[in-house]
């Protein structure tokens, strides 16, 4: 049997698991399995937790890295799921508060069509049977769908892992039969009206696929959450939720260490036993959890011959999701005077989401995108009298690998202005005469800070053969390992990051019971 080579006189001490990474996968798995009583390690690269959950400071204005907002959080009243385990691990409500998001998005199109579509599972029905009243009995039934996949996944959260898929066959069967089907074969059950599709699609870019290709069971979790529990932002940015989730775990008795670049996963007899530091620490263990993408932990951070070549079909198969790009701008006028009237505003130059979804293939400015104004649910986000605005949009990361240097600032700052100029056409038509500060995030930026493939940041693509019935599991290419992240369970995204870390850590306390390692 394969052992990896160590000194022992490196090693620093000894835990029984240990979580490679302090992004949001990471942090859920190292605070379940702190809050079940096992002393636990998080080793993280950069000097802060986090990942992608994260901010930056530019001039005045600090920017918001990545999250736009969160589900699955609701009110102290109405407690979503994930407000709930944040509250076991007393996160809330004394260490961190939430500002929720009065309206769910604003649609625009280049035609003048301009909605607003509120939270709310009947508000939301009642809005889209008053724009389109030819399809009532349509959306009604959509709707009912909709209501019926989140009592399966309801009683699949209730029964704790401890079911089977006979029973969720019978007592909720549009749970498997969305998970089988493309967004636009399930539309095409209930509509006919395109521009009805286009505004009920019109958070397609979470999920990173066009409904043509997107899972549906992916889409219809996210948009049925949003509607029964609303949408939430962290006071004090994304970095507030991390930094309390870190010191809740500390509470629990795990420890954290920063600066800590792991670069090897020690293993002895085909099951994992320590990691190698990068400055030549080794920390022993019997469990390991990795928030690094499992092409990575697999290839380059295990002993080559232990890899099956079964796992490596799983992990290469799929194909690597989009990257981001974007634009935060720091604006010296009030977002009221600016116009910027809703918190979530998706820009769109057409209602095909496929032409869309074909200039992120493309080094060009994009037909689609989302503009987020922070100041509209947090008014002191920035400086008094100011904006914060983000642009976002996808791309696919590997355009961007072969740009040569003297190009790559020409192309990234086309882009950043032809997404500018969405917002000038639509909403703000002087936005430019009030911009103190602008700076852009490529795929190479996102790449270099996460050191994810291609700088995806949903991990492989959420489309239908790859949702999260058929996702990659926690389990990872060795006994005593395990992936969580984007890459994994249920996708991408900050809470389904979260809930996979806990899957993950569900995992690892079944296998311990059942002495599989």
């Amino acid at each position: 049997m394969v052992s990896s080579n160590f000194n022992e006189n490196k090693v620093i001490s000894s835990y029984p698991v240990i979580v490679i990474g302090a992004g949001l996968g990471g942090l859920g798995a190292a605070c379940q399995i702190a809050l079940a009583g096992e002393k636990v390690l998080l080793l993280e690269k950069h000097n802060v937790p986090g990942g992608f959950a994260t901010s930056f400071v530019r001039g005045r204005f600090e920017f918001e890295g990545a999250l736009h907002e969160l589900s699955d959080i609701g009110t102290e009243e109405d407690r979503g799921g994930l407000y709930r385990y944040l509250e076991r691990l007393g996160v809330v409500p004394h260490k961190l508060k939430f500002k929720q998001v009065p309206e769910m998005y604003r649609s625009i199109y280049y035609d003048g069509y301009d909605v607003i579509l509120p939270f709310g599972i009947q508000e939301y029905t009642d809005k889209l049977i008053e724009l389109f009243p030819h399809e009532k009995q349509g959306i009604e039934e959509f709707m009912e769908m909709c209501k019926a996949v989140l009592a399966g996944i309801e009683y699949i959260a209730s029964k704790g892992g401890r079911f089977s898929p006979q029973e969720v066959l019978k007592e909720h069967p549009w749970l498997p039969r969305v998970s089988g089907l493309t967004l636009s074969e399930l539309y095409e059950k209930f509509f006919t009206d395109k521009k009805l599709i286009a505004v009920i699609s019109q958070m397609w870019g979470y999920v990173g696929v066009p409904p043509d290709r997107a899972n549906a069971y992916v889409y219809i979790a996210m948009l049925i959450f949003f509607l029964r529990w609303g949408a939430a932002f962290p006071i004090g940015r994304s970095h507030s939720l991390t930094t309390a989730m870190v010191e809740a775990f500390e509470e629990l008795g795990g420890e954290v260490r920063y600066n800590a670049l792991v670069n090897r996963i020690l293993v002895d007899n085909g099951h994992v036993c320590g990691v190698d530091l990068l400055n030549g620490d080794i920390y022993k263990c019997k469990a390991i959890v990795s928030n690094v993408n499992p092409i990575c932990t697999a290839m380059k951070m295990l002993p080559p011959e232990v890899v099956p070549d079964s796992y490596k079909k799983s992990i290469y198969a799929p194909e690597i999701g989009p990257s981001g790009f974007s634009v935060y701008i720091g604006l010296n006028a009030s977002y009221k005077e600016l116009g910027l009237t809703s918190h979530e505003a998706f820009i769109n130059t057409t209602y095909d989401q496929n032409e869309a979804f074909d200039t992120f293939r493309k080094l060009e400015p994009p037909k689609y995108m989302v503009a987020a104004c922070y100041n509209h649910i947090y008014e002191d986000i920035s400086p008094p009298g100011t904006t914060q605005l983000v642009l976002t949009t996808l791309q696919m990361g590997k355009l961007w690998q072969g740009i040569s240097a003297d190009q790559y600032f020409r192309v990234k700052d086309e882009i950043a202005d032809g997404m500018i100029k969405l917002v000038e056409d639509t909403i703000s038509p002087n936005i430019r005469d009030y911009i103190e500060v602008a700076e852009a995030a490529t795929p190479l930026t996102y790449y270099r800070y996460s050191k994810n493939i291609e700088g995806a940041i949903y991990g492989t693509t959420q489309d239908v053969d790859n949702g999260p019935m058929l996702r990659l599991k926690s389990r990872g290419a060795v006994p005593g390992l395990y992936q969580v992240g984007a890459w994994t369970n249920m996708g991408g995204g900050f809470s389904t990051s979260i809930l996979g870390g806990r899957i993950a850590a569900g995992m690892y306390f079944k296998d311990k019971k059942e002495g599989k390692w």
